[in-house]
């Protein structure tokens, strides 16, 4: 057995649906390129989650995957330490996620976070009223399960989804004599982003996006429009951090000597909002532009290319876990 085949594996996707944004990166991204060097990665793009929300865009869908590989690749992502594929390209994935859907009690999906927050909230998006966005705890299980993933990197919100995997595969393990790893979630230090304005997160539907691609020009607009300390009356008086978005994103792409800097000239009111945004588009422009720039250089045809040999290398391996599965179900 190989080192590589030593690591522990990390499972971890994104839904292609719409711009890739800095929330994106900094909740998701920025965290695999730490993870790849330690762990064997399966990162993949979640297009059958997509559906479940966007059934009705295809064409938006097809259009992200390609924008997001290349985000992946413009930010760091390394095809020789990730395996980066197409959840739509692997039918087992779906077979196995039939097989759980057997096994699973409706009231283990109507613990899933996101299937609550639907039915509270009266503002939702209706096309979520599906059976697809209701069970997708359930194929996650099976996204998860079918790569032998140990790790599953998520923010502290999304905990209950990894619990819901680790009962529907110890239920199939129990029943079936398998022995399936039960995943583990492993949180991420910054799970969310704010959106420009003040929103708790960035979200293409509503509009409040940094792209990751924005040029120099256009990432200093967008700074511009972040929402600040709405409580305080003009430069003269103190301002108070933690009350504006563009201070949360110092702490996100500012060295702690800077923050430690703005966050006293501002208690201060020694410093205006203006100012504030100007030291904080210096930070910003120096981690993401060469990301952008990075990302000019990458072709349709390339993303479609590393797309290719990965769905070839992750369908290898879960083909030979469904096979191996199949047998032990006995169907």
């Amino acid at each position: 057995m190989t080192q590589e085949q030593n690591k522990e594996r990390v499972l971890s996707g994104m839904r292609p649906t719409g711009a890739l944004h800095l929330g994106h990166y900094v909740g998701v991204i920025k965290n695999w390129i730490e993870l790849q060097k330690s762990y064997e990665c399966f990162l993949f793009l979640a297009d059958w989650h997509a559906l479940t929300s966007n059934f009705d865009e295809i064409d938006m869908i097809k259009k992200s995957r390609i924008e997001y590989i290349r985000g992946w690749l413009a930010s760091g992502i390394d095809v020789d330490k990730a395996i980066i594929y197409c959840q739509s390209a692997i039918p087992e994935i779906l077979m196995l996620s039939q097989v759980f859907l057997c096994l699973t009690p409706p009231g283990w999906a109507d613990r899933s976070p996101s299937w609550k927050d639907f039915q509270s909230n009266s503002n939702a998006n209706n096309k979520l009223d599906n059976l697809g966005f209701y069970t997708y705890p359930i194929l996650q299980a099976a996204d998860i399960a079918i790569v032998r993933g140990n790790w599953v990197p998520v923010g502290e919100d999304q905990v209950p989804h990894v619990e819901i995997a680790r009962e529907v595969i110890r239920k199939f393990n129990r029943l079936y004599k398998t022995n399936l790893p039960e995943p583990a979630p492993k949180l991420t230090a910054t799970s969310k982003l704010a959106g420009i304005d003040g929103a708790l997160k960035m979200s293409s539907s509503i509009g409040n996006v940094i792209s990751l691609f924005e040029d120099e020009k256009s990432l200093q607009k967008k700074i511009n429009k972040i929402k600040t300390d709405d409580k305080r009356q003009g430069v003269e008086s103190p301002g108070d951090p933690n009350n504006c978005t563009v201070f949360s994103y110092h702490k996100v792409f500012s060295k702690a000597e800077l923050c430690n800097e703005v966050d006293g000239l501002c208690r201060g009111a020694k410093l205006s909002c203006g100012e504030c945004k100007s030291k904080l588009g210096k930070s910003m422009k120096e981690e993401l532009l060469p990301i952008s720039e990075k990302s000019r250089q990458i072709s349709d045809k390339d993303c479609l290319e590393v797309l290719h040999e990965g769905n070839l290398k992750a369908g290898k391996i879960i083909k030979n876990e469904w096979n191996n599965l199949k047998e032990k179900i006995g169907f």
